[in-house]
C-alpha cells in the first residue's frame, strides 16, 4: 500500500491514501527519514501501520542551516512564496526562496499579503519580480482581498502538492485558514521591536484541499524562517537561478565568469547601466559568499 506523507512528528507519520483516507503510523526503523510530500509504502502489522520504504522524490525544497541540509518538502508542484507589506517584506529572503525553487525546477508565485497596510513603498521592488517573470498576487487575508486569485492558482490541475513558504509573521497561517476553513492553524503577530514575526508553525504540515473525487490536493504549511541558507547549491546553479544575471552572462568575456572581479563582465556592466537592479545583484553576491565560505577549497 502507498500514500503521501502529510506530517512527521517524532517517529509518527501521518499518511493520506489516494481514496482520501488518513492513517497514522511509524517508520520501520529510526533511519527512515520522510517529509511532507514524500510518497511512501507501508504495511499493516497487528493493526498498526508501518512505513517501510520512501519512493524517490523530485522537486524537493531544501535549505541549509548550521552546515546541515534540511529537506523541507517533497514532490512540490508549486511554491507560494508569502511575503507582506511592511517590515516583514524582505527581498533578500524572497530571492533565496525563489533560488531554492528554481534550482529544483519548482514553479513559484510571489504572494504579497497585508496590502491593507499599503503597497506604495513596495511597488518598485515588486515590479522587478514581475519583469523577470515571477507571477505576483496581492492579497489581504484580513479583508479577503486577492484570496480568490490564490484559490484559482491552487486549483490549477497541474498542481497536486503545493507549499506555503515565508518568514514568520507574513500571514501564511491566515491565508491557509482562508483556503481551508477549520484548519485552526495558529496565527502570529509581528514584533514592534524587531519587525519580525513570531513563529507559529514548527514542523512542515500538509493539509488536504478538496475531495478525492475532484482531484484532492495537499497544501504544505512550512515553518517560518528568518534565514534561508543556500550553501548546499553550486555557484553555477545560483548564477542560473537569477534570470537577469543568466541572460546578461552570455556577454561575459570568460565562460566561467562568476561576476565578481573578472574583467569585461557583462553582468557588472548591466548593473552599472541599471539594467540589473542593484539589490538583486547584492542578493546574488551574498549567496555566492555563503557558498564560498562553505567551500574552503574554492580557489580565489
Amino acid at each position: 500500500m502507498t500514500g503521501t506523507v502529510l506530517e512527521v512528528s517524532r517517529r509518527f507519520v501521518t499518511i493520506v491514501r489516494s481514496d482520501g483516507s488518513v492513517l497514522t503510523g511509524t517508520g520501520s526503523s529510526k533511519t527512515l527519514e520522510v517529509v511532507a510530500g514524500d510518497v511512501v509504502s507501508f504495511e499493516r502489522r497487528d493493526g498498526e501501520v508501518f512505513v517501510t520504504t520512501v519512493e524517490p522524490s523530485t522537486r524537493n525544497l531544501f535549505r541549509s542551516t548550521n552546515g546541515k541540509l534540511k529537506k523541507m518538502g517533497a514532490n512540490i508542484d508549486l511554491l507560494l512564496v508569502i511575503t507582506a507589506s511592511g517590515a516583514t517584506f524582505n527581498p533578500v529572503v524572497i530571492d533565496r526562496m525563489l533560488v531554492a525553487a528554481q534550482v529544483q525546477s519548482i514553479p513559484a508565485t510571489l504572494v504579497v499579503n497585508k496590502i491593507d497596510l499599503g503597497t506604495e513603498h513596495l511597488d518598485e521592488m515588486v515590479a522587478v519580480y514581475q519583469r523577470i517573470g515571477v507571477p505576483v498576487i496581492f492579497s489581504s487575508a484580513k479583508q479577503g482581498d486577492g484570496i480568490d486569485r490564490i484559490i484559482s492558482v491552487v486549483q490549477e490541475p497541474t498542481a497536486r502538492v503545493l507549499a506555503l513558504c515565508g518568514v514568520s509573521g507574513v500571514g501564511k497561517s491566515s491565508i491557509l485558514n482562508k483556503l481551508i476553513p477549520g484548519t485552526r492553524t495558529k496565527t502570529g503577530e509581528v514584533s514592534d521591536k524587531t519587525g519580525q514575526g513570531k513563529q507559529t508553525t514548527t514542523q512542515p504540515r500538509g493539509f488536504l484541499y478538496g475531495e478525492p473525487s475532484s482531484g484532492q490536493k495537499i497544501i504544505i504549511d512550512l515553518p517560518g524562517v528568518q534565514f534561508f541558507g543556500l550553501s548546499h547549491i553550486s555557484l553555477e546553479q545560483v548564477g542560473s537561478a537569477f534570470q537577469e544575471i543568466r541572460e546578461a552572462a552570455s556577454g561575459c568575456r570568460f565562460g566561467d565568469c562568476k561576476h565578481l572581479k573578472e574583467p569585461e563582465c557583462a553582468v557588472k556592466e548591466a548593473v552599472d547601466r541599471g539594467e540589473i537592479t542593484p539589490w538583486r545583484y547584492e542578493s546574488y553576491l551574498q549567496i555566492v559568499e555563503e557558498i564560498r565560505d562553505a567551500l574552503p577549497t574554492w580557489r580565489q
